[in-house]
């Protein structure tokens, strides 16, 4: 047969990315951890939704929690020595810090160092929970490690794939106020049944949705970009020639007919007379679009209900009194019955530190409402300047 070079076919498989997956942590014996996720990296993927491939709903949640929960500082304490340890560590920010892993991924993690005699806490600082992994205790190894642990690397792929020296883990003990010696990591994980070895994202249940909110803008961005869709076909009837040939026509036509002025595309074909010249079958881009808005919209309101949070809160609608009021209320509940109970648990985590380094005084979160109803008048001002 003529052009029996031309048996494969030519076409590409678009691989789609598979639905969000829960991580499965493994106990990995050789190394003396526990791996968190395919290829030990999955909390990488929860701060690469926050910052790069997510949903721009859940990062204003996210903002919006950890401005709520840590935003206003701490109380004035009257305790000098604790004075100087909060202005020496920079407490508020290594909190706001802190806070920010919290909301992500649900858990967050304090590197504390101990003065050289142990009757004081020099230090106490934020660290990444997302660079540590839990350690194995292992009491029969006369080589392992014997005491409860943590491994912090700054790049677990780096080191698990390269062998790079620079990202080898560090062990670190885990907090233990009876042994007031060297650094310590005090890590704090909100319980789940699911996973008692690492946190799980409080809006666990809206991964799917995040990932389709950011596919959606993929998608349009593309569809701007690139377009989907040629301007017109021209179809060479008179066979199929060589592939050079082939780059050669469409290099001609291209320097000729195309430009910024231009603009749209050109399908250019072979065939082998009119019988085998293409067909091509149109996608409704309109309609596709009136789907995709109608996705993201759905998708707004399941992210801010895994965040439990009033989506009015995080979206306002300009020129609407009514709506400034009734966020005013929603801000009220939503402290109550969400913002106050994780204050709390950090407020316990960083005095549970400071009550094993001698210091009775408690630090206390200052609650942010009070900001939020000036900037909420000031809102209401302008609205009413506009109109």
């Amino acid at each position: 047969m003529k052009n029996k070079e031309y048996k494969k076919p030519r076409y590409r498989v678009i691989e789609f990315n598979e639905a969000y997956e829960p991580p499965e942590n493994k106990i990995n014996a050789k190394k003396g951890y526990i791996e968190w996720g395919k290829d030990n990296a999955y909390p990488n993927s929860s701060f690469e939704m926050y910052n790069y491939k997510g949903s721009s709903t859940n990062k204003s949640i996210i903002n919006k929690k950890v401005k709520l929960i840590a935003g206003a500082g701490l109380a004035p304490v009257q305790n000098q020595d604790l004075n100087r340890l909060i202005r020496k560590c920079k407490l508020e920010q290594q909190i706001k810090q802190g806070v920010l892993d919290f909301e992500i991924i649900n858990g967050m993690a304090f590197e504390v160092l101990w003065s050289r005699d142990g009757s004081r806490i020099s230090s106490i600082k934020h660290m990444p929970i997302h660079k540590l992994r839990e350690g194995i205790v292992d009491l029969d190894d006369p080589n392992g490690v014997h005491y409860p642990h943590y491994l912090f690397s700054n790049d677990w792929q780096s080191y698990s794939k390269r062998k790079k020296k620079e990202f080898a883990p560090e062990v670190i003990r885990a907090f233990n106020p009876e042994i007031r010696e060297g650094k310590q990591v005090y890590v704090y994980y909100e319980y789940n049944p699911f996973c008692e070895v690492y946190p799980v994202e409080t809006y666990s249940t809206a991964m799917n949705w995040i990932e389709l909110d950011y596919e959606v803008s993929v998608f349009h961005i593309n569809q701007l970009k690139q377009g989907y869709h040629p301007t017109f076909i021209l179809n060479f009837a008179n066979g199929i020639p060589e592939e050079e040939e082939m780059d050669s026509v469409v290099a001609e036509f291209e320097d000729k007919y195309q430009g910024a002025r231009n603009a749209g595309k050109m399908l250019i074909a072979f065939s082998e007379g009119q019988d085998q010249a293409p067909t091509i079958e149109t996608i409704n881009l309109q309609d596709t679009d009136e789907r995709f808005t109608y996705l993201k919209e759905v998708s707004k309101e399941e992210i801010a209900t895994a965040h439990e949070i009033p989506l009015q809160i995080v979206i306002l609608t300009p020129g609407k009194l009514a709506s400034t009021e009734e966020r005013l209320e929603l801000l009220q509940e939503f402290q109550i019955s969400y913002i106050t109970p994780r204050q709390e648990t950090v407020e316990y985590v960083i005095n549970d530190i400071l009550k094993a380094g001698g210091y009775e005084e408690e630090i206390k979160l200052l609650d942010y409402k009070e900001k939020i109803k000036d900037e909420t008048v000031e809102e209401v001002e302008e609205e009413v300047i506009n109109e």
